[in-house]
């Protein structure tokens, strides 16, 4: 009698298992710190705190993933496939983030940016908007080392002057924050056919996560026309990427665009 052993079949990887879970579970938790975060269910710092939370895993899982391939080439184990659907989870998750940040890679570690750096546009209304995980609003007074590392930074930053009178361009920027969605912080400082006051406050939501972000705009006569300078300041984070030179770049277009299209 012919006795056949037949071979006992291969094992499967523990780390492949353990890498594809943790890649789902890291897309769960980004999935849901972004929704929360962007319909304000919870506060901008906890949200992105969960965000970075599911970035760090999907990073780990990504690392387990390639440990686990590494793994299965060695042993002749099961869960090739899992362990490459742990790393393309895991890159479809850590993409887009690492697309910013590359893209952002070089700007200063700011969440304050001002056209003047010398008599910047106050904040008053901004801290009593602030929750109280939110940053401080900024000072009146622009520290050395920031005003210096902003010139570094975006030396394109500046005042911008418009062949308008100081209550047209008011009004203009009033209806450029209404386009855009900002929510203006208490009466406006410019009553449509009023006066000018010299200020507007608002608070302006980032396109992606609508994280809040807090605009000072003041407006003075210049001559026969009107000097604009804007603040822009973060409420969470210790960098914003470029975020706030990129609004007040964006307004300032906006604004100029307006202002000649005015007859």
């Amino acid at each position: 009698m012919t006795f056949v052993v037949k071979p006992l079949p291969a094992a499967r990887s523990v780390v492949a298992r353990c890498a594809l879970w943790l890649a789902a579970f890291s897309a769960c938790v980004t999935f849901y710190a972004f929704a929360l975060t962007r319909l304000q269910a919870v506060d901008g710092a906890s949200g992105l705190a969960a965000l970075v939370a599911g970035l760090a895993l999907a990073a780990l899982a990504a690392l387990l993933g390639v440990v686990a391939l590494v793994v299965v080439w060695t042993s002749g184990a099961k869960g090739g496939g899992r362990a490459l659907a742990a790393i393309v989870i895991a890159a479809a998750v850590l993409g887009g983030p690492a697309y910013v940040a590359a893209s952002r890679i070089g700007a200063p570690a700011l969440v304050d940016v001002s056209t003047d750096l010398a008599d910047p546009p106050r904040f008053e209304r901004a801290g009593r908007d602030r929750g109280p995980s939110d940053l401080p609003a900024p000072p009146p007074v622009i520290p050395p080392a920031q005003a210096e590392a902003q010139r570094a930074g975006y030396p394109d930053i500046g005042t911008l002057r418009l062949a308008l009178p100081a209550n047209d361009v008011a009004n203009l920027a009033i209806g450029l924050i209404d386009d855009r969605g900002w929510r203006l912080l208490g009466p406006t400082a410019f009553p449509r056919g009023g006066p000018p006051t010299g200020r507007i406050e608002a608070v302006a939501r980032t396109p992606l996560l609508g994280l809040q972000n807090d605009v000072s705009i003041r407006i003075r006569e210049d001559g026969e026309g009107a000097r604009i300078d804007m603040r822009s300041a973060s409420r969470i984070g210790r960098a914003d990427f470029g975020a706030n030179a990129d609004r007040i770049r964006a307004f300032f277009a906006d604004l100029t665009a307006a202002a000649n299209a005015t007859p």
